[in-house]
Formats: structure tokens, C-alpha cells, sequence
């Protein structure tokens, strides 16, 4: 037996390997201090602050009781404004505690790749085609990595511009596994489906050197990613939507366009092909139902592993899966799913965690 695992383990592309022990030394827990941080502070640090856009920083404040208060800047024009406005939510969110305000003061944990105690971490700042690397996301190439995921944010209107945004904590459980991390960001003025569909599809023929492509986005860039693997599944080999939108907050009849439309782009999935994991939250308001479209993802007779999550838990709204709650229960799911072979993935509807994978 222990000779069989050896050449397991030998046959394994060197790509599927976790990320380097400099990197989980810089990225963990440890990195917090003492006393033990909750899981909130954890999530925060280990897997979303990994997902910024320079210049980014993660500020935290932990009591001797446990208890503990976190900041994180994200997108900002220099160190300093990211440092001031990781300090800023930092320091309100320990005044303001449940449980009354925190007698710890807020410190500087991170500061772009800077991390406390640990040598700098590169900033990765290439590009392929029309999408960016992840800055802060362990990097194997396309030769070690088990694939790549493509992050794509939603869309918040012409003059809001979500390009700084982090990419969510959930996709950091895929890079711990070996998958490279790439965003698709849009300028707010082009990101109209006539506009960003088009590049996002001329994109991926450039990601063929990767194993596995995986689409991934919420709101409106999860409804691209929808329609770009009916398009082109032999380019795509799994879905990851996460309240995938694009009809704006839907009510009466617009509602019923938006299922109308969402139901007949599912149709169009070959049985074979993506894997497809969609997560549909109570309380969103741009969902016109989304137990009803729960139930018709899993309901489609495909052969590819599917899956619809519709979370009971505290993760609600639109931005249900930006929640560290979301990460901490679901993240094992997009593990099993798109790590392991088809016969493990989960499939259906799952509405409670995932702990289990």
C-alpha cells in the first residue's frame, strides 16, 4: 500500500502540490499572533486579503478575551490610502462590537506584499490577453498548475468602477490546491454583455496550455461565464457562478425574463460538459427566485457533475458570497468539486455546509 501512494504521489503533476512553505508560512494563522484568532479574522486574512488589487492592506485588533476586529483596503492608489482605509474600517469595527469595544488596537498585518515577520511575497503583475493575474494568489504556470481559474466581478453601472475589487475568499481554497488565479476585469464603460462577452471569448483560446478552465464570477460575471461555456464548452471545463445576474433588480415581468432567460441558457449546456457549480442566495434582490432556479440547475439530466448551492445560513443578498461565512461553510464544496474526480462531486441542491467536502 505505502508503495502504491509513493507512486501516486510521484504521478501527480507537480502542479496539484500546495503552494510553497514560504507562501503558507506568510498566509496563515500563525501570521496573526496570539491569542488564537477567530474565524472571521482567519478567513479575512488567509483567504480574501490573498484576492486583493494593489495597493491593498489588512488591519486587525485582537483582545486578550479572543475577540477580534478586521480592515481590509483593497484597490487604492498608493500604500498609504490603502493603510488609512484598512486602519479606518478596522478601528470601526472594534468600537462597534457586539459585544462592546475591543480594548486592543488595530495594527498593520499586511501591506501589498509585504506581510508581518515574513519576507516580501512578489506582486505577480502579468497579463494573458484580456486577463490579469492575481496579485497576491500563489502562481504555478500553466506546466504545475491543476488549472486556472478566471475571476470575473459583477457590474455596478457606468460610474462605479469595480476593477480594485477583491477577488472572493472561496477561490483561494482552489488556489491552496494548485490552481492559478487570473481576473477578468472591466472598465465600467465596456462592460455591457456586447462588449465584455466578445473578450472574454477571444481570451480563451489563449488558457489552452492550462489542464482545466474554470469560469468563475458573481453577478454579472457569472452570468458571462454562463454564457460563454454554452458558446464554447470545448474551451471550458467548469462553471463557478456565484449569483449570476444580468436583468437588474427584477420585479413582475422583468422577473420573469430573467428565469426565462436563465432557464433556457442552462438548456443549452452539453450533458458532458462543464462541471457547473451556481450559488443562489434568499434575500437577493436581483434573483426572481432562487429556490426556482436551484431546482431547475439541478434538475437539468446532465452526465457532468452539477450543482446548485442555496445556502441556509447567514450568507443572504446579492454579495451573499463575498461573506467569510459563505467561505468558511461552502469553500470545501468547490474543493471536491472541481479537484476531485467526477464520481466525488457533489450534486443537486445543497443547502447546509460543506465540512465534509
Amino acid at each position: 500500500m505505502k508503495r502504491l501512494l509513493a507512486l501516486l504521489l510521484l504521478a501527480m503533476p507537480a502542479a496539484a502540490q500546495a503552494p510553497d512553505a514560504a507562501y503558507r508560512a506568510a498566509f496563515s494563522a500563525e501570521t496573526l499572533g496570539r491569542p488564537l484568532p477567530g474565524p472571521s479574522v482567519t478567513n479575512g486574512f488567509t483567504m480574501l486579503y490573498r484576492g486583493t488589487w494593489p495597493h491593498a492592506a489588512f488591519a486587525v485588533a485582537q483582545d486578550a478575551d479572543g475577540r477580534g476586529a478586521w480592515g481590509i483596503a483593497s484597490g487604492h492608489s498608493t500604500p498609504e490610502a490603502a493603510r488609512a482605509e484598512a486602519m479606518r474600517l478596522c478601528t470601526d469595527s472594534a468600537r462597534n462590537a457586539r459585544t462592546g469595544p475591543l480594548r486592543a488596537e488595530c495594527r498593520i498585518v499586511a501591506l501589498d506584499g509585504a506581510v508581518e515577520g515574513h519576507a516580501p511575497i512578489p506582486l505577480r503583475m502579468t497579463s494573458i490577453g484580456p486577463f490579469r493575474a492575481s496579485p497576491l494568489h500563489y502562481h504555478s504556470g500553466p506546466e504545475r498548475a491543476a488549472g486556472v481559474v478566471v475571476w470575473a466581478h459583477g457590474y455596478g453601472g457606468p460610474d462605479r468602477d469595480l476593477r480594485g475589487l477583491p477577488v472572493p475568499g472561496f477561490i483561494s481554497a482552489l488556489n491552496n490546491a494548485g490552481w492559478d488565479v487570473l481576473r477578468f476585469d472591466r472598465h465600467p464603460g465596456d462592460d455591457a454583455l456586447h462588449h465584455a462577452l466578445p473578450r472574454l471569448m477571444q481570451g480563451l483560446p489563449l488558457l489552452r496550455e492550462y489542464r482545466q478552465v474554470v469560469l468563475a464570477g458573481q453577478s454579472r460575471g457569472g452570468w458571462q461565464a454562463l454564457l460563454a461555456a454554452t458558446l464554447r464548452p470545448d474551451l471550458v471545463d467548469g462553471i463557478m457562478a456565484t449569483a449570476p445576474a444580468a436583468h437588474g433588480e427584477v420585479e413582475e415581468d422583468r422577473g420573469a425574463l430573467a428565469m426565462e432567460d436563465f432557464r433556457r441558457h442552462i438548456a443549452a449546456l452539453p450533458r458532458d460538459r462543464p462541471r457547473v457549480l451556481m450559488t443562489f442566495f434568499e434575500g437577493d434582490e436581483f434573483d426572481p427566485s432562487p429556490a426556482a432556479r436551484a431546482a431547475a440547475l439541478a434538475g437539468l439530466q446532465r452526465s457532468a457533475p452539477t450543482l446548485a448551492l442555496h445556502p441556509r445560513g447567514p450568507a443572504r443578498g446579492h454579495n451573499g458570497g463575498t461573506d467569510w461565512r459563505f467561505t468558511r461553510d461552502f469553500a470545501a464544496c468547490l474543493l471536491t468539486f472541481f479537484n476531485g474526480p467526477s464520481i466525488a462531486a457533489p450534486r443537486g441542491v445543497r443547502r447546509e455546509g460543506c465540512g465534509g467536502g
